[in-house]
């Protein structure tokens, strides 16, 4: 499953410009964003530094081969131009293998079903800063405050 996220990682486009300063790949941004969702820390870099000098290992490399952790702000600046659409069909994939194999039967509840915890997150908002990509609200000062949301989906069942 890891080497499917991977690749679909590894051909994210890129729109840097070529330089010879690029310290970051846009596979090992990806993959260490993805790789949060496994850590129990609100820090991810900070946690993997920690590991690594604990341990001499961390997760990020063990785990997903990132050779690089970039910060969070990196990360942003790297994956905020990729559109969604772009990871779909490999989650997709992945989705589809996991309820193929069974892997989905513990989630099962009420009736059979699939039970799905919805969250929504602001992590961007701005009156001066906007992009293609966000979305707008008026506010009632009527003043437009440009937003970035995410909604989360979360399988969950009880205990």
């Amino acid at each position: 499953m890891i080497e499917k996220v991977r690749d679909a990682f590894r051909a994210l486009p890129d729109g840097r410009k070529q330089s010879n300063a690029r310290l970051y790949e846009m596979e090992d941004a990806a993959l260490s964003a993805f790789a949060v969702f496994f850590s129990q820390s609100p820090s991810f870099l900070d946690s993997q530094v920690r590991m690594q000098k604990q341990l001499g290992r961390n997760n990020a490399s063990s785990l997903f081969g990132v050779h690089e952790i970039p910060c969070d702000n990196q990360i942003r600046n790297l994956l905020d131009p990729v559109p969604p659409e772009t990871v779909y069909p490999v989650m997709a994939e992945i989705g589809d293998a996991l309820y193929q194999q069974g892997y989905l039967a513990g989630f099962r509840s009420l009736n059979d079903t699939l039970l799905i915890a919805l969250d929504g997150t602001d992590f961007f908002s701005s009156e001066k800063i906007s992009c293609a990509g966000c979305s707008e609200t008026r506010l009632k000062n009527d003043r437009v405050l440009y937003r970035h949301l995410a909604v989360t989906p979360v399988l969950v069942a009880p205990g």
